[in-house]
């Protein structure tokens, strides 16, 4: 059996938390070829990549994206864990931009993984609609690197 097309799990570097260890978050795959792999799940908290990302994958956890695959990532962490019917109408707007809203069962946060070609205005007006008159936070998670400057990948 060879390695390509094979889906498995991840570990990727999130960063630091408290007391400055480091913490990771595990990714589903699809392995490309030893160390290359597509994301297939949006993460929440590794910064930098979303699904349909071609990343190569090192040792410790880091990475580096090979191949952009087109997706927003945002990250929205409620003030309260939403209720599944709250969330409808954020997973309708999204639906309709092409987009994916993903809830996990703890309701800590909110991943949204859209195409980028639906641009940035309709992205960000669909997000602020909902999360705005809510008072949730929002940010995205592949726009920027660490210093704050726009990527400019799209």
């Amino acid at each position: 059996m060879t390695v390509e097309n094979v889906a498995e799990h991840v570990r990727l570097l999130a960063g630091l938390g408290a007391g400055g260890r480091l913490v990771y978050e595990t990714v589903l795959t699809r392995t490309i070829e030893p160390e290359l792999h597509m994301v297939l799940g949006t993460p929440a908290f590794v910064e930098g990549i979303a699904a349909g990302d071609q990343i190569r994958v090192r040792a410790g956890g880091g990475f580096e994206v090979v191949r952009r695959g087109g997706n927003i990532c945002l990250l929205v962490v409620p003030k309260t864990p939403p209720e599944p019917d709250d969330l409808a109408p954020l997973r309708d707007a999204f639906e309709e931009l092409g987009g994916i809203t993903e809830l996990p069962p703890d309701r800590r946060f909110i991943v949204i993984t859209v195409p980028a070609a639906a641009g940035f205005g309709a992205v960000e007006a669909a997000i602020d609609n909902w999360a705005g008159p809510r008072g949730h936070h929002w940010e995205y998670g592949n726009i920027y690197d660490t210093d704050g400057a726009p990527l400019n990948w799209w």
